[in-house]
């Protein structure tokens, strides 16, 4: 398989995935421990070695938790933007010559692969999302975003597949067990995103030629595999879109997804 998507881990508590394109294997976001890490590049037959560069999207413990171990020890490229470059060295000044810092909304190469990146509205020093695209494959990725600005809606129309938070069911999460302050926190605008507007999102992004849609960051608190993907499959039905649905696990997936733009696909029965 020369070209897929692997989720390592995704959720509140650890966030890391890997995507193969272009004959090059990135990391995006460092969530797991370096011992996890290893553990399933081997049950993919890699190495950190074979890293070309680990991509991140801001400084939350959730998505940088391995990597005062990583740059001890590994010298892969670190890309991030300029604010969560700077937020990093605060806390792992070891950092300093793995970091490749960008300023937001920056294209650059890893190797041939293109990346754009794009702000998202997060209550981080300077988050942002990614389109990654080669080989005739364009793969948009949105996690942590409290709301859907126009320019990240427009930054992942056209992606043959996105990775997009699908966070917290509005209900769960208000009848849950988070404290008031925090509800706020992940309901505001700078917090996460809920299954229903995750929905809005994906029938527009299908609409416009997505085909492969993989749901990822479900709080374990205020959500569910099976809430999430009902929501989304609701908004593709309820306009007669069709694509492939995938609910990224906490843990690793059990298979990477192939990516391409061709072919027709239709949604998952739900969980």
């Amino acid at each position: 398989m020369r070209n897929f998507y692997y989720s390592l881990a995704s959720g509140s508590s650890g966030n890391c995935s890997l995507i193969a394109l272009g004959g090059q294997y990135i990391l995006v976001d460092l969530g797991v421990s370096v011992r996890k890490l290893k553990s399933v590049l081997k049950g993919l037959s890699l190495t950190i070695d074979d890293l070309a560069a680990v991509l991140l999207t801001h400084e939350h413990i959730d998505h940088i938790k391995g990597l005062a171990t990583f740059v001890k020890h590994h010298d892969t490229p670190i890309f991030a933007s300029c604010g969560t470059a700077e937020a990093i060295l605060c806390k792992y000044p070891d950092a300093r010559d793995r970091l490749r810092p960008f300023y937001s909304g920056a294209s650059f190469a890893v190797g041939p692969v293109t990346v754009q990146s794009f702000a998202t509205p997060h209550d981080a020093a300077d988050s942002v999302g990614y389109i990654f695209e080669a080989d005739g494959v364009k793969l948009g990725y949105a996690t942590d975003l409290g709301f859907v600005p126009n320019p990240v809606r427009e930054a992942l129309t056209g992606c043959g597949t996105v990775v997009l938070e699908s966070n917290h069911d509005r209900y769960m999460l208000e009848t849950g067990p988070y404290p008031y302050p925090l509800k706020q926190r992940v309901a505001g605008p700078r917090g996460h995103l809920s299954n229903a507007d995750c929905a809005v999102l994906a029938a527009s992004l299908v609409k416009n030629g997505a085909q492969r849609l993989i749901l990822a960051h479900l709080s374990e608190k205020n959500n569910t595999p099976g809430a999430a993907r009902l929501e989304t499959e609701a908004a593709l039905l309820a306009e007669q879109l069709h694509c492939e649905l995938v609910v990224a696990p906490r843990d690793e997936m059990t298979e990477p997804i192939a990516l391409g733009n061709k072919g027709a696909f239709s949604c998952c029965p739900s969980a």
